[in-house]
């Protein structure tokens, strides 16, 4: 079984890559939580993987609150697994994914991160064209080193893209997203043509078409820019985030 969570497609992939490899099935989290599914049965030879992007040096606030309801029925030490996709750096959210499951009463037997495209526009431009392809191209072959690992249960740490120091950058990046969740900085333009699919896509149903619009009806999100990435009309943006910043979802997988 793989859990995973994604809004511009570079989780979903590595997520459905690991699925061919291993003939796991996948769970999206956004969907989990909106049909509140929390207990899944698992077979004595069963693996469980993770996998989700990095978000300012630490794990996405859905998987915290994923994690908080998880019941794995039938666990007795199977193999555990978690795969981060980062634009850089991996920081510590690893030994943050570590101390939450042992919480929970669960073991993370791996661990393995994958650089691929960032796509954090309130602070970075979009690669683009070939420098793109070129990050993807270096994504496919770390994949693949991670569906063979994963194959052969292996055990430890495989991530080399942790960083300097990785504890202290998640300790001193992580609290800007832990308190910075807010919804005010989205901007809607004129260019909005209604079509609804912000608020399909939230993993949080933090947005309601109002009148035509899109209009953000809780206070913080899981601040994934899945609806900023994905608007088909570029109408969404954050702050006085400009356009020319770029857009993304990762062109070797369907939205």
């Amino acid at each position: 079984m793989i859990f995973y969570f994604s809004a511009t497609g570079n989780s979903k992939y590595a997520a459905e890559r690991l699925a061919a490899a291993t003939e796991d099935r996948v769970v999206f989290l956004r969907d989990a939580i909106r049909s509140r599914s929390y207990r899944y049965d698992i077979g004595r030879e069963e693996r469980v993987g993770f996998v989700v992007p990095v978000y300012f040096q630490g794990l996405p606030s859905i998987l915290h609150f994923f994690l908080k309801k998880l019941e794995l029925a039938g666990y007795k030490g199977q193999y555990i697994y978690l795969v981060l996709t980062c634009g850089q750096w991996a920081g510590n959210a690893a030994g943050q994914m570590a101390a939450l499951l042992e919480k929970r009463g669960l073991s993370l037997s791996a661990r393995f991160a994958v650089v691929m495209v960032d796509n954090y526009v309130p602070a970075f431009t979009v690669p683009s064209g070939e420098d793109a392809a070129l990050i993807l191209d270096d994504a496919e072959e770390a994949i693949g080193e991670i569906c063979r690992a994963v194959r052969a249960r292996g055990v430890g740490d495989y991530i080399r893209c942790a960083g300097p120091a990785p504890s202290l950058q998640t300790a001193l990046m992580y609290p800007a997203y832990s308190l910075g969740r807010s919804t005010k900085p989205f901007i809607v333009t004129d260019h909005c043509i209604g079509c609804g699919l912000c608020q399909e896509i939230c993993p949080c149903g933090a947005i309601l078409i109002t009148g035509g619009k899109p209009a953000w009806v809780k206070s913080k999100c899981v601040r994934c820019l899945g609806c900023l990435h994905r608007c088909p009309a570029q109408a969404i943006h954050w702050k006085k985030t400009e356009e020319d910043r770029g857009r993304y979802y990762n062109p070797r997988v369907e939205p």
